[in-house]
Order: C-alpha cells, then structure tokens, then sequence
C-alpha cells in the first residue's frame, strides 16, 4: 500500500468503518508482511505489536486504537506521524518527498501518571461543597424540589419531584478540577453533559419558565433532551448556543485563542451579542473570539474525532504546535510548563491514551528534538537539540 493512502485506509479499518472490501484489503496486506522483500526488524516489530495490542484490546472488549489522521497529510515538512503500539512508536516524518521511519527511545527519568480518579466538586446552593468521589451511591441531597443522587457509575443525576414550580430556582455548580477523570451530569430535563477537567457548569437544579439556561467555563459535551417549547441555552460570557435537542461540543477554555462549538447531531445557533445569530449543521464548527463582536466564523468538515477524543479517553493532536499539546498536558496531569528556549513552530500529530504517563505523550515530541525535564509537578521544555 502507498503511505498516504494505506494509513487512511488503516484509519478507517481501526475505528470500525472499513466496508468488506477496504477489510479484506487491510487484512491481506498485513498477512503479505510475512512474505515482504522489503521486511526489516522495525515493521516486523510494528507487526508483531500491532498484533498484540489488536488481541489485547479484543480481550478486553475495547476498541482497537485509532492511530491515523488525514490531516495529517497537510503540506507542512514538520508533520509527523505517532502510532502507539504498546511501548513503541512508529514515525512517518513527511518531507516532502521521500518517508522515512525511526523508533524513539525513551529520554525521561521521571514520569507522572495520569488522573486514577475523579475529584470532581460539587457546590449546593447554600454554598456547601461536597468531593464527589468519596460520596456514597445514592441520593445525597435535596434541592428545592429536585433530589440529588450519585448513580452506580459515578454519575450525578437530578430527579424533579412532581410538577410543582420551586418558589425560588435553585443553582448547583459541578467543578472539574486539573488533574481529574472527566464527569458526567444528568440534569432535571433529562439533558446529558460531559465535563472535561479544568471546567465547571452552574445550572438550576430544575428548569421553569420558558428556556434551559447553563453557563460553563472550560470545555463540556451535551446531549440536550428535546423540548420546543423550552430551548436549550449553553452560555460563556457573551457567547451563547441556542439548541432544541441535540448533541455539540463546546470548547471555552481561557488560555484558548477561540471559544469553539461544535455539532454532532442536530442544530444550534450560535451568538456573540452582536449579530445575528449563526446556524451551524452537523460536521460544522463555530468559532469566536472572546472579547470581539462580529467574530463568529463557521467551519465544515470539521474531524469529530478530534473534537471528541477528551470524551473517549485519548490526546488527539492534529498538527499542534508544543504550545498547544502542552496546554492540554497541564490539565490532564496537574502539571506547571515552563519553556527554557523557544520551542519552535514543528507541528506535530499522534493520538495517545489518557491512561498513559506523560511521558509517552512527551515522546511525540521527543521524535523532533524536544527535549523535557520533570520535576516532581513541573514540566520544564527544553530548547531544541541541533
């Protein structure tokens, strides 16, 4: 198979999208390895480990690692390629012209795990707070008419009693501190949201009148119950989603230079105050800039398994600079970046599990010359090495 299009294909194959045809092609190039001419030690490790880990993954009833994206293949001489196979990682750096592939060797001492659990924070209305992982399954506590309960797969859920309108609404706050499991709250109206670290939502703990509204600051995914008689809002500063049901990712981060909303399913319209608001289809993304109107601007063929990896447990990086994986490290592993030297303007593109040690995301850098220093909660890059 041709580079280009053999990973596409191994792309689709590994997220479970391949039809017979592109399978069977998959499956009789990767029996062909055995009879390959051009078979040297490194592909028969990749073979070998891509093998295992394929067993291992069906083993444990799990998808197999997605470990291509096209984006990839932008014109940029600095786009490298990760595949994760176990301990290894397989680098196709594009040139230009010709591919050529090295395996790293790991060059860190010492290593920082991922987040073991969930240290999410939940604040009442009279300003009680409660850590949500050492709280007991079960319902915890009442508000207004709405009890609060921890179900059995950590979920926070919200059950409205009766019809009856509370005298005064009511509003909770979930937080999701850096360094935490991602987690999920089922509010009132029976609308689902995901939320990642470093993020909180405040909303009211039953809905009344004519409209939904939440506020979030970080990033969060929603699966809004359907009601057309009371829309959906999702607010951030100036930013508002209006939606009636449906599924989008919202991306309001502050060290972001854009606040991002993206749709899976459905429809929203998206506003800054200012304008008219911006309908957006599936597959779209709107984008603005806090802080200026006029700044909505709607973008299409958006990767959605980019925009979702946080949600399915992986790094996703399609062609970041270090700046901008870096970001993303600090609130996964509770961790302060320091920068020793400027760090370049490389691109870089691989996907890594979230359960990995920071140090197997670091290799992905590593590949181009990056060098980093831990120490204990400190990151600290290094200059290129020439």
């Amino acid at each position: 198979m041709k580079i280009k299009n053999g990973i596409q294909l191994l792309h689709t194959y590994l997220y479970g999208k391949a039809d017979p045809e592109q399978k069977a092609r998959v499956e009789k190039w990767y029996e062909s390895l055995d009879d390959s001419a051009e078979m040297n030690e490194d592909l028969a490790a990749v073979k070998q480990q891509l093998y295992e880990r394929t067993r291992a993954e069906l083993d444990a009833d799990s998808k197999v690692v997605p470990f291509y994206k096209t984006a990839f293949f932008r014109a940029t001489a600095a786009a490298i390629l990760v595949m994760c196979m176990g301990g290894m990682y397989l680098l196709i750096k594009s040139t230009g012209t010709n591919n050529t592939t090295v395996e790293v060797a790991p060059q860190i001492l010492q290593d920082i795990a991922a987040p073991a659990g969930n240290k999410a924070v939940l604040t009442l209305a009279d300003g009680t707070t409660i850590i949500l992982d050492s709280t007991a399954t079960g319902a915890f506590a009442t508000q207004g008419n709405a009890t609060v309960a921890k179900l059995n797969d950590g979920k926070i859920a919200y059950n409205a009693a009766g019809t009856t309108k509370p005298a005064v609404v009511q509003y909770n706050k979930l937080s999701v501190p850096r360094g935490s499991r991602p987690m999920q709250l089922l509010l009132a109206d029976g609308t689902q949201v995901w939320l990642n670290v470093a993020s909180y939502i405040t909303y009211p703990t039953t809905f009344t009148g004519t409209e939904r509204k939440v506020e979030i600051t970080g990033e969060a995914y929603f699966e809004v119950a359907h009601n057309k008689s009371m829309p959906f809002i999702v607010k951030r500063n100036e930013m508002e989603v209006l939606v009636l049901g449906t599924h989008f990712n919202v991306n309001t981060y502050d060290d972001e230079e854009l606040f991002r909303v993206t749709l899976l399913e459905g429809a929203v319209n998206v506003s800054d105050g200012s304008t008219e608001p911006k309908a957006i289809k599936p597959g779209q993304q709107a984008t603005l800039k806090p802080g200026h109107v006029k700044s909505i601007k709607v973008l299409n063929n958006i990767d959605m398994d980019e925009v979702m990896a946080w949600k399915n447990g992986w790094f996703n990086f399609n062609s970041l600079q270090v700046t901008d994986i870096m970001r993303q490290i600090e609130k996964w592993y509770d961790v302060d970046v320091h920068y020793q030297g400027k760090p370049g303007d490389k691109h870089f593109t691989g996907i890594v599990s979230r359960d990995n040690n920071v140090s197997e995301v670091l290799k992905i850098m590593e590949s181009a010359g990056i060098r980093f220093k831990i120490e204990k909660k400190n990151i600290t890059v290094l200059a290129k090495q020439e």
